[in-house]
């Protein structure tokens, strides 16, 4: 379950896998358990055996649904069933987890899922699903997407797949899990959200073609997978819960689905047509028996409750709910269909509109932005007047259920959770915009007031969960905003309401700073280092520091999202590391190295160099030698987890051994990148854009190398990559120039891993050494992007620090003063983020919902900016520009050399 929102369960404080929380609500075991069998915990789940699966690496898995009202029973019988039959299984550990895998918003592959059994062959998965769909009759559940339903069982699935944990890592550093297909071959075992079994692999159990069903969008009672789509988008395969992809048009109840929306565990949201009429509607479906909140009720009886108001609202108050038009169901989902509503949601309106996030901004954008704003909170709360007085309260007031018209009228959509106030008030909320427990008394109308409020500091600024720990922060917002322009003070005191300060700052104001920045920068430099020390567990099981869920995700161990990340922040510190983290660092590169990417951020060739460093380096010459042996180095050009970023390890070892055998394997790495055009299948699924995933990663790899080695057809083909990537910026209009992160995910980034500033600091290096005109004119719009009122973020890879960091490497590259005073502006903004603790000053990491260590979004990366901005040394961001030379960087298109900058840039040597 890797949905951000699980990781900030079971810590209040830092990230933590949700197999970590303590207090989980009931827990499940057989009732009776014969003495012969054994259990062991697996993150979320229990696992029963009395002998291992030997030989047994694949087959059908059985799994079983159930209602949450229901789930001991359900367990206790398939328990038996399976002891009786010798059939290996598990289930979910407790309520906790059975709520998160059914949450609205968990991932959609793990819906339903309850018990798992592995029955040893084909002849066992039969005699125990008919034992099960027997014994389980009169029971319910809901239906899991990745399988189909065994005969007339609304309990029972099957679905092919491995039954050993076997998998490769991918260039992100995540895992593929693997099944043998048909032809014995190793592929992806796919877990999405329909029945996909391997290739050569037949299903045995599936009824004949007659009892397939009706072609509907809903499905049929049999589970099985006849699907029917339109041509826009949207399909649903039977039994598979779902509108999802496209074909045909799908009729249901009299309406035509034309495209999804969203989609969600709970179900999906899609925009239609009234098939007799053409007037357009909004369609929301919901699954039976998934996101069970606390009182019980599932998201399709929310849907009728749904129904129910907007049903008394249009005769009481016309116009101020979305206009309810049908509820019907088919096969076991719900759906409501009410009048389209055109319109954005009111947090894509802020990131579409706010000046504050956007170069070239001037004192009249920013006041008709907050004229707008005031607009919208105005209409806002107008509504909600209208709703109160109806004796409903909205409870659930977020921007994705305001939207925003073009003439700036709001409408309040998702009426799921309005109700009366009263005995059976159910509290439901999104996080951020809920009260906390102790603002709410015995008045739920705070509610709808403190959701107000945070829609105003939304479009003011959004760090909701930093403020939350920190309410001084709101003082270093708005003297930052104010830098150009100003809060009108109505809207102010509307987004500030619930927070006030906190009367005892710990930390400078911005007036303070202001007056004496690099004083203040040195003690916040030093704060965070002192905070992030005190964060060290060097014996915990999983992570040495405290990591985001991408480090879960991928390893904890690399640079991006682990230890290593750390160890180089600290010693770019000054800082010892603490004891016993350089030893386990070691111990398990050398154990995992083969288990890792290759690459630079999330894999071995980071690790290596941050040994090497740190005096190992025989280490990291093995390391990287295993690295040198991974498929992946043949399937990915990237610097994150790929070619360009063991080429990048590769020179870093040179630089402490002078060894030519690792310039020799760059070398080899960058002559085997295939031609431009093939180069896109390298980059990932979807063509990324930027430094970690990017061509503008692979074109500082080939710059590095040719200042190390001088072959200037290196230089050659890494200008030919930055042109494509500028060929790809979002708006060449506007005064800042920005990127996708990639082919099909269109957000406009300035960030350092994917957008204007990783471009700005490659840019700058091939600058400093080549006459590229299309690169010198893209500078005037790169470096304004670093200057943005703020970021949502303050790590180095998605947020503030790397625009900072942008500004001071190109200050360094170029000898710019104005790069440089804008570096120390930039900076100043991170006590925005900053929370006072007793160890230091901590910051919060991806998404701002718990502390993080780590480089990427943590500490880690804010302390490397800091460290760099004020005491400036090359190769902070794991170049190797103290190796070039001037002879090595002669200028490229040009007969005259170019001019060495000052500092310590590349052609300084």
């Amino acid at each position: 379950m890797h949905q951000p929102l699980a990781f900030a369960v079971a810590d209040p404080e830092f990230y933590a896998p949700l197999e970590s929380a303590t207090d989980r609500g009931e827990v499940y075991r057989p009732s009776t358990v014969p003495p012969e069998w054994r259990s062991i915990e697996s993150n979320v789940w229990t696992m029963w055996f009395r002998r291992k699966l030997e030989g047994v690496e694949d087959g059908w898995k059985v799994h079983v649904s159930a209602k949450a009202d229901r789930l001991q029973a359900v367990l206790d019988t398939v328990a038996a069933i399976c002891f009786e039959q010798d059939v290996p299984f598990k289930h979910l550990s407790c309520r906790l987890f059975h709520q998160w895998a059914h949450h609205k918003h968990a991932p959609r592959p793990q819906s339903g899922k309850f018990v798992a059994a592995y029955p040893f062959d084909e002849a066992a998965a039969r005699r125990l699903m008919e034992a099960l769909r027997a014994a389980l009759s009169d029971e319910d559940g809901p239906f899991v997407l990745t399988d189909r339903r065994f005969g007339d069982s609304r309990t029972v699935h099957y679905r092919y797949g491995a039954f050993v944990p076997r998998s490769r890592v991918r260039a992100d550093g995540t895992r593929m899990l693997l099944a043998r297909n048909g032809h014995g071959e190793l592929v992806e075992d796919l877990r999405g959200a329909s029945f996909q079994p391997p290739d050569g692999i037949h299903d045995p159990f599936r009824p004949p073609a007659k009892a397939a069903g009706p072609s509907t969008a809903a499905g049929s009672s049999t589970g099985t997978s006849t699907s029917t789509s339109t041509g826009t988008g949207t399909s649903t395969s039977t039994g598979t819960g779902s509108v999802k992809g496209p074909a045909k048009p799908v009729t249901l109840g009299g309406y035509v689905f034309e495209a999804a929306v969203r989609h969600s565990n709970a179900g999906g949201a899609y925009q239609g047509h009234d098939a007799a009429t053409g007037r357009p509607v909004f369609i929301k479906e919901a699954r039976a028996h998934t996101a069970v909140e606390a009182d019980g009720r599932d998201a399709r009886a929310r849907l009728r409750g749904e129904w129910e108001t907007l049903r008394a609202l249009h005769g009481l108050a016309p116009g101020l709910a979305p206009e309810p038009l049908a509820h019907f169901s088919a096969w076991e989902h719900d759906f409501l269909v009410t009048e389209f509503i055109d319109g954005r949601a009111m947090n894509k309106w802020m990131a579409g509109t706010n000046p504050l996030i956007r170069a070239g901004t001037t004192a009249q954008d920013v006041a008709a932005y907050f004229e707008r704003c005031q607009t919208l909170i105005d209409g806002v709360e107008q509504a909600l007047d209208r709703l109160h007085a109806c004796g409903y309260l909205f409870v659930d007031v977020s921007p994705g259920n305001v939207l925003v018209g073009d003439d700036d009228t709001v409408r309040l959509v998702d009426f799921e959770v309005a109700q009366r106030p009263g005995a059976d008030f159910s509290p439901m909320g999104t996080p951020g915009y809920s009260p906390p427990r102790s603002l709410i008394g015995n008045d739920p109308s705070v509610y709808d007031d403190y959701g107000v409020s945070a829609l105003a500091q939304l479009l003011v600024g959004p760090f909701h969960h930093v403020v939350r720990r920190n309410p001084d922060v709101l003082d270093h917002l708005r003297y930052g905003i104010g830098r150009v322009g100003r809060v009108p003070e109505r809207l102010w005191r509307r987004a500030t309401r619930y927070h006030p300060p906190s009367g005892a700052a710990q930390l400078p104001g911005p007036e303070e700073v202001a007056a004496a920045p690099l004083v203040h920068l040195a003690g916040l430099r030093d704060s965070v280092a002192d905070a992030l020390v005190a964060m060290a567990d060097v014996g915990h099981p999983e992570r040495m520091f405290p990591t985001v869920a991408d480090g879960y995700r991928t390893n904890t161990l690399c640079l991006a999202y682990g230890a290593a990340g750390v160890a180089h922040a600290l010693h770019r510190a000054g800082r010892p590391l603490p004891d016993g983290m350089l030893e386990r660092l070691r111990r398990e590169a050398l154990d995992r190295a083969g288990d890792l990417a290759p690459g630079l951020y999330v894999g071995a060739a980071g690790i290596a160099r941050v040994l090497a460093d740190q005096g190992l380096v025989d280490e990291a010459r093995d390391v990287l030698a295993v690295a040198d042996g991974h498929p992946l180095v043949a399937e990915s050009a990237t610097v994150f987890g790929g070619a360009a970023g063991l080429a990048l390890g590769h020179l870093a070892l040179y630089g402490h051994t002078r060894d030519e055998h690792h310039v020799e394997r760059a070398l080899a790495l960058a002559r085997a990148l295939p031609d431009d055009e093939a180069l896109a299948a390298r980059l990932g699924p979807d063509d990324a854009t930027g430094l970690a995933h990017g061509r503008t990663g692979v074109a500082l790899m080939l710059h590095q190398l040719a200042a190390v080695c001088g072959d200037q057809a290196l230089l050659k083909r890494g200008l030919q990559l930055l042109h494509l990537e500028l060929d790809r910026e979002t708006a060449s209009e506007e005064a800042g120039m920005t990127f996708p992160v990639s082919a099909v995910d269109g957000r406009a980034m300035p960030y350092l891993y994917c957008g204007s500033a990783g471009m700005l600091h490659v840019a700058s290096r091939y600058l400093a050494v080549a006459d590229d005109e299309r690169l010198a004119g893209a500078m005037p719009r790169l470096l304004p992007v670093m200057g943005v009122a703020y970021t949502v973020m303050p790590g180095l890879f998605q947020g503030l620090s790397g625009l900072g960091f942008a500004l001071a490497d190109h200050a360094a590259v170029t000898g710019s003063a104005e790069s440089r005073a804008a570096a120390v502006r930039t900076a100043q903004k991170l006590f925005g983020f900053a929370v006072p603790h007793a160890t230091g000053v901590r910051m919060p990491g991806d998404q701002l919902l718990r502390y993080s260590a780590d480089l990427w979004s943590g500490s880690a990366g804010v302390l490397l900016f800091l460290t760099e901005l004020l005491a400036p040394r090359p190769d902070a961001l794991f170049t190797v520009d103290s190796l070039s030379t001037a002879d090595a960087l002669s200028t490229v298109g040009s007969p005259s050399a170019a001019a060495p900058p000052t500092g310590w840039g590349p052609a300084a040597g």
